[in-house]
């Protein structure tokens, strides 16, 4: 797929017609923009009698330049409900069997929290609160080792905490 952008020539013919460019020339002047592929232009200017020879022409003339491939975006692949249901079992897991033993007493607020967390986003939302108090309470040690393991969980690689 081939982009092509204007060069200087080319936007000053398009904004004061300095070179007198064909009308139907111009209209594909105009079209390129480097972000559209001349595989999907060309075919809006066969109604015109141009093809890709018109754009060689532009090229031969200083008109456009080629660029670069317009960037591919990849879609991510969403995590199923099971997925989804399974991290939320083995964060909360995690959660119950370290809270108490890492922070004892201190730890109530993150229990309650726990008690009433119902989705994945409630449990990721203790994190940084969970991450801080461990660091506080037992160094930066422990509190790195047990970020490491949750982040493991949640497929988080956030430098937020800790």
């Amino acid at each position: 797929m081939t982009t092509y952008n204007k060069t200087d020539k080319g936007r000053a013919e398009i904004s004061a017609r300095t070179y007198g460019l064909q009308s139907r020339m111009r209209t594909l002047l105009v079209m390129i923009d480097g972000r559209h592929p001349m595989e999907e232009l060309l075919p809006k200017v066969t109604g015109l009698g141009l093809d890709a020879s018109a754009v060689q022409e532009l090229l031969a003339q200083g008109f456009i330049e080629e660029g670069e491939a317009p960037p591919i975006t990849i879609m991510p692949i969403l995590p199923t409900e099971e997925e989804l249901a399974a991290q939320y079992a083995e964060a909360r897991a995690f959660y119950t069997r370290t809270i108490e033993p890492t922070l004892g007493a201190r730890g109530q607020v993150l229990q309650a929290k726990l008690e009433v967390a119902q989705t994945l986003e409630d449990l990721k939302a203790m994190r940084i609160t969970f991450f801080e108090m461990v660091n506080r309470i037992r160094g930066r040690p422990v509190a790195l080792a047990l970020k490491k393991e949750l982040d493991g969980i949640l497929g988080a690689c956030n430098k937020e905490a800790a």
